[in-house]
This record gives structure tokens, sequence and C-alpha cells, in this order.
């Protein structure tokens, strides 16, 4: 009797983990049935060289047992990587990060310029990431807040990129840049009937924190699967 107290919840937490750990199978078929022929590959857990990144843009964050599924579509110039990660039982996110070479940036994080979000930046978070004001560019200053290390935020920011954000729509209401990635967040878990277009925002990111003299190797089409 003792045993089967110590063996019956042995039994659950194993089945827990099964059904709900990292690259949780059931989940991965789901996805699979509509990413495959989008050019994803589903996995279940992050490759080292995109796990470096992903934890330069979120270095607080858990993984492990609450990753669902990872996407990947890589067609040698760019990398896609989609994350569903579980936030709560019931509750998940979307983490999009977007890898390309012709991308070599510093550590931003721009937002579109809100009520909420401007209340909500109002102080800063450390030597680093400081609020920058473009006062000389009221359009952009208009339009967006960045935090970063101010002189290398405005060299990576110059005039022709502060215009291509302002005139650009298809890009999200936030998003932070590193090395050679960008890195996107979405709420829900991933659905075929928004999944496309939260692409479509990732390479258009992509895009506009390339190096203008290759710009455009990533286009508007998803990579295909490796």
């Amino acid at each position: 009797m003792e045993a089967l107290i110590v063996i019956i919840p042995m039994i659950l937490v194993a089945l827990f983990f099964l059904t709900l750990g990292p690259g949780s199978k059931r989940r991965m078929q789901e996805i699979a049935g509509f990413m495959g022929p989008m050019g994803f590959d589903v996995l279940s857990n992050l490759d080292d060289g995109s796990s470096a990144y992903f934890f330069h843009h979120k270095p607080y964050i858990g993984l492990s047992m609450n990753i669902h599924a990872v996407c990947v579509a890589d067609d040698g110039t760019t990398r896609i990587v989609v994350i569903e990660y579980s936030l709560s039982k019931g509750s998940s996110i979307q983490y999009f990060l977007g890898i390309n070479s012709a991308i070599s940036a510093p550590q931003l994080v721009i937002k579109r310029r809100t009520a909420v979000t401007t209340s909500v930046w109002s102080a800063s978070f450390g030597d680093m990431m400081f609020q920058l004001d473009f006062e000389e560019d009221p359009e952009f200053q208009e339009k967006f807040i960045v935090r970063g290390d101010s002189n290398q935020a405005r060299a990576f920011l110059n005039p022709a990129r502060r215009k291509l954000l302002c005139e650009a729509s298809n890009v999200p209401e936030s998003f932070s840049v590193y090395g050679k990635s960008v890195f996107l967040e979405f709420p829900n878990k991933i659905e075929e009937a928004t999944f496309a277009d939260n692409v479509g925002k990732c390479l258009a990111t992509i895009n506009l924190m390339m190096d203008p003299s290759v710009e455009g190797d990533a286009d508007s089409q998803i990579p295909h699967g490796e």
C-alpha cells in the first residue's frame, strides 16, 4: 500500500511531463498540420544558436517545461524560429526570433508610442536601457519610443532607418533587436488564421533592421524549412 502511495504520484508526474513538457507531442502534431505546408519544421526544443539569441532578448525567462513547440524555417539566409510558450494553464504566448546575417544591431527595444508605453517607460531600466530622445526628428519622436545605449542607438537608427520605420505599416507594436536578430512577441497560442500575418511582421522587421546595402534579401516569402 505504501509503495502504491509513492508510485501513483510518480506516474502522474511522468504523464504530466510527457503531455505538457517540451515539445508536447499532441500540440506539435496540431501545429505541424498547418505549418508543415508553410515550410516550417516543428521541433521539441531550441537549437543552441537560436537559444543564445533568445536569452539575450528574454534573459529572465525559464523555458524547459513551458515550451509547447518550436517551429523553424530557414532558407539559408533568413531563419525564423517561433516558440509557443505556456505562461500558465490556458494562457500562451508566441515568441518570434528572426535571424539574418545582414543585421548588425546593438541591443535596442523599440515600441510604438502610445499613452500606455509613454507611462510605463517613464523610468529607466538600467544604464544600458535608457529611453532616448530624437528631438531632431519630430515624426520619429512622436511615433516611437526607443531604449538602449545612446551612442549605439543613434548610430544604428540613422535618419534613413528612422524614415523607413515611420513609413512602415507591417511592423509590430513592439520589438527588440540584438546582433543578427530581431525578437517579437504576440499574445495567445499559434493559430493558422493569424500565423502567416505574424510571420510577415517578423520578415518586415528583419528587412527594416538589415544593412541597407543588402536589404531585400529577407523578402516577404516565408523561408522554406531546413
